[in-house]
């Protein structure tokens, strides 16, 4: 009895918790008004600068969009920019505050002065406003935002304004996003996130870690984390000192390990917070997909590079991505993504906006975003990419009658996805090299002209704007096929650890176009999270080569897949022939002569030596070739 009088007043103590907690204003500018209905935007008492500076950007930090103020270079002083609030009742708040997610967008270069102001008479009275809090963020926090608090309580019991200023004079943007104007609960833990390996081999001890966040008034001091499998539980209490509106990173210290191909959702819960009951508990617990793997597929990062030809930063991307195509061509997919230019393509130019800040930017595998396209950044991004395991090899064969292309994408996966399903679809991004153009939307807008902003790969010594004429433009992505998030039903909703999933698409090249200047790109893009699962690039005569041509009927190759060897059974007319093996990379891994064979053959070709994965025999004798795709697997 004791115990359920005990438990009865641990409920009524969440209740009161639940029930004294207010979200009194929520902001994340999804709407198709800007600024928010209720909200103005101005300009300072100085005048200067554009009137409606703020923007609703494709930057945000949840959701589609966001608000930015945009860069003013003003002279005879400094721009101030406002954004304003609809007015915001607080009449029956307690311990108002305000939290809301900031960055600005080009990096710890630059970095301007904001400022967040209260006004109780009017909005839009400079004079009426008071200075609450002021910020000089040079940098753009872990990932892109920073969090912001600022204490209202003293407006408690009031009707006020919310001014966000922008002292805009040193070439940066500033955007926010998720904006809260709320009445904490006393004691409120939040699970913000877990990190864990998506993707693992079986036997690996892999960490789990998270997130705490305070999101009351009371410092947590403790707190019990279990993580369930669906079968197992695993709970440990952590001692710890996060104050209100901090985030403290903690480590479960049972890893996560499974010795057979597994597939799992996994489930993090916040308990006993403080030796008791959280004030939310609805914010306590968080998923993650969990995988083992047979094997992993091959590592390609994918780069998209956001550009145009009238951005005058832009040959830093052109510069950084021909410097990753030179030195890492085996593991990088390339596409230059153009914006208001004769090569922008609309689906794509709107697709990659959410990603990025402004241009010159690029995204990485659709996971690290606004990187800087300049050689550097993108070794740098590349790196932390290129060793995730990959639970899918990709691969592409393509006929082509006239000017279509069949594109037949392959897919083939090293785990199974089942339970929680196969959340993927199959793309294909086109690009092309060497695009030329003669009117002046081709020509390149060159800050670097001159070298007086340094050596960018020769064009410090070319004209503002480069002319057309001299202008030559690479990995530029001229279609998506499947579209920028890949085709619904391209993958079925279940799949398993051995499995091949083929998916055709078409093409027609352009008149204009030249098909051997052409990639095709296949990406299998996790619906999840949005995230490139898989990669894989091939020029457009390669994988022409691929496909299977007329007369292949009369060579036999087995076993298929192999493990040890693979068997070449033909019927030879009297001659020398070559065998070669490539893999899905165009790099040669067997070369093998037969001299003077005649009548019927059965050739052993050992392949225990190769990786797992596609590759491609090519049989020559003389001007007769023939081609076929093989399965190693191990």
């Amino acid at each position: 009895m004791i115990k359920k009088i005990t438990f009865l007043l641990t409920l009524c103590f969440a209740c009161t918790q639940l029930t004294s907690a207010q979200t009194i204003m929520t902001e994340g500018f999804e709407g198709a008004t800007f600024p928010p209905t209720g909200w103005t935007s101005f300009r300072g008492t100085n005048g200067l600068g554009v009137t409606n500076d703020w923007i609703q950007a494709t930057a945000p930090n949840t959701g589609t969009y966001s608000a930015a103020n945009q860069y003013e270079n003003v002279t005879g002083g400094i721009a101030e920019d406002w954004l304003v609030t609809s007015q915001i009742d607080l009449t029956s708040a307690n311990n108002a505050e305000l939290l809301f997610y900031a960055a600005q967008s080009y990096g710890t270069d630059y970095g301007s002065i904001y400022e967040v102001k209260v006004s109780t008479a009017s909005q839009t009275t400079h004079a009426d406003f008071t200075t609450v809090a002021t910020y000089n963020e040079t940098t753009l926090g872990a990932n892109g935002f920073n969090l912001h608090s600022v204490d209202l309580s003293a407006y408690d019991g009031m009707m006020i304004y919310i001014a966000f200023v922008h002292l805009n004079d040193d070439g940066d943007n500033w955007i926010i996003d998720d904006i809260e104007v709320r009445s904490p609960l006393n004691l409120d833990a939040e699970l913000d996130n877990i990190s864990l390996n998506r993707y693992s081999l079986a036997s690996t001890d892999n960490p789990l870690s998270f997130n705490i966040f305070n999101n009351g008034l009371t410092a947590i001091t403790s707190l019990d984390i279990s993580w369930n499998d669906g079968t197992n539980n695993y709970s440990e209490n952590f001692s710890v000192n996060i104050a209100p509106n901090q985030t403290q990173t903690l480590n479960h210290s049972t890893q996560i390990n499974y010795s057979n191909i597994e597939e799992k959702d996994i489930t993090v819960t916040i308990d006993n917070v403080n030796g008791g009951a959280d004030g939310d508990p609805t914010n306590n617990s968080l998923n993650t997909k969990f995988n083992t793997l047979s094997q992993s597929g091959t590592k390609i990062v994918l780069i998209e590079e956001a550009t145009g030809t009238w951005c005058p930063w832009c040959p830093r991307g052109a510069v950084g991505m021909d410097y990753m195509g030179t030195n890492y061509s085996a593991n990088t997919a390339l596409v230059a993504v153009h914006n208001a230019d004769p090569m922008a393509v609309a689906e794509y130019d709107n697709g990659i906006a959410q990603y990025i800040g402004g241009y010159p930017s690029g995204v990485v595998d659709r996971f690290i975003e606004d990187v800087n396209p300049a050689q550097g950044d993108l070794e740098a991004a590349y790196n932390a990419q290129i060793n995730e395991l990959v639970p899918v090899n990709l691969s592409v064969g393509a006929t082509q009658t006239g000017n279509t292309l069949t594109i037949n994408a392959n897919a083939t996966f090293y785990s199974n996805f089942a339970q929680a399903g196969a959340n993927f679809r199959l793309g294909v991004i086109v690009t092309e090299d060497g695009i030329t153009g003669t009117d002046s939307g081709y020509n390149q807008a060159n800050n670097y002209a001159g070298g007086g902003n340094g050596p960018m790969g020769g064009y410090e010594n070319l004209p503002n704007p480069v002319p057309a004429a001299q202008m030559v433009y690479d990995h530029v992505g001229v279609a998506l096929l499947g579209g920028f998030n890949g085709e619904a039903g391209s993958i079925p909703t279940s799949v398993t650890d051995g499995q091949t999933v083929s998916h055709s698409f078409s093409y027609n090249i352009p008149a204009t176009s030249n098909a051997n200047n052409m990639h095709l790109i296949v990406v299998l893009i996790d619906q999840d999270s949005g995230r490139i699962a898989g990669a894989f690039d091939s020029s457009v005569p390669q994988a022409l080569s691929i496909e299977e041509v007329t007369g292949i009927d009369s060579i036999s190759i087995y076993p298929n897949p192999a493990k040890d060897v693979i068997n070449i059974a033909f019927d030879a007319s009297n001659g020398d022939y070559n065998v070669t093996v490539t893999d899905m990379l165009g790099r040669t891994v067997i070369t093998n002569s037969y001299k003077e064979l005649f009548g019927n053959q059965n050739i052993e070709l050992p392949v225990s030596q190769l990786n797992a994965g596609h590759y491609i025999m090519t049989i020559k004798n003389g001007n007769t070739s023939y081609s076929s795709k093989f399965v190693v697997s191990k």
